[in-house]
């Protein structure tokens, strides 16, 4: 493929879950996430809300009757279980950047023609959600959207710093992320937190993106990542305005483990299985 798929904006990440209405009401409370759009999707039986947190958009997602394996999104997540599921991007073309990836020799699954999945396998392990299709309600389309929407919750989340995501394959991911589509590096550079490994900091569609491979694939928090069943996305990394302030609020009335364990960022995370299995990072902003 000659022309990379150029990517508009990266619309969300999907928080995949067992309990919707907690995990709705946790990004709620403890990240100030501003819910605007509810929905069920009868093709894969599973319950959605949209919301955001500051500038960037969370779909938490479960499975309408879990132990239905007849449809694609229970199977996934009896798979990974609570974790994040991928992020999305949106393109102009969704019928023709299905082809060109499935030219370039990527798997394509879920393909309803205005949106369809790239599996792992052909993204260095992270499961990449592409459409042409704007979000029902979604504020960011509205003449009067500011990024700042959320700022001023008690979390002190000012924005998004990047999505984290662990690969066994740098070489693959750049290839998709780089080459496939038109992402753009920004950094590239050793790293030690949480291990030794190799950092890629990718610009797509507005959001920035690393990809983090340990040089000991088979030790560490990274290596225990990747050893586990899951879809490549390790944390989102938000950037907060008041970092003592964030930790009082999480520590005390929402009474949320906080650790450094397994951080990608200098900051602090919250403990994952406080979160439904999500892991959430914060550092200054």
């Amino acid at each position: 493929m000659t022309t990379r798929v150029p990517v508009s904006r990266i619309i969300h990440t999907i928080h995949a879950t067992t309990d919707i209405y907690k995990c709705r009401l946790l990004y709620q409370d403890a990240l100030g996430g501003l819910v605007f759009s509810e929905n069920y999707f009868p093709a894969e039986d599973r319950d959605a809300a949209l919301l955001y947190v500051a500038d960037h958009m969370v779909e938490p997602m479960a499975p309408r009757t879990p132990d239905d394996m007849t449809k694609p999104y229970a199977r996934m997540a009896a798979r990974i279980g609570q974790a994040f599921h991928s992020f999305e991007i949106k393109v102009a073309d969704g019928a023709a950047a299905s082809q060109a990836f499935r030219d370039a020799g990527c798997r394509v699954a879920s393909d309803y023609g205005v949106f369809f999945f790239v599996r792992p396998e052909s993204t260095g392990g992270v499961l990449l959600e592409v459409c042409e299709l704007a979000m029902p309600n979604d504020p960011y389309d509205r003449p009067n959207w500011g990024p700042r929407v959320g700022v001023g919750h008690a979390c002190a989340v000012e924005s998004l710093d990047h999505i984290a995501c662990v690969t066994g394959d740098m070489a693959a991911a750049l290839r998709f992320f780089t080459e496939l589509v038109d992402g753009r590096v920004l950094e590239d550079a050793p790293i030690t937190l949480p291990q030794p490994g190799r950092r890629v900091l990718i610009e797509l569609g507005g959001t920035r993106v690393a990809f983090i491979q340990p040089d000991d694939p088979g030790s560490g928090p990274l290596g225990a990542f990747l050893a586990s069943e899951q879809n490549g996305i390790y944390a989102l990394v938000w950037a907060v305005a008041d970092a003592e302030g964030a930790r009082a609020h999480f520590a005390g009335k929402l009474e949320l483990r906080l650790t450094l364990d397994g951080c990608v960022s200098p900051g602090f995370a919250i403990e994952p299985a406080d979160f439904l299995g999500a892991r959430h990072e914060f550092v200054a902003g």
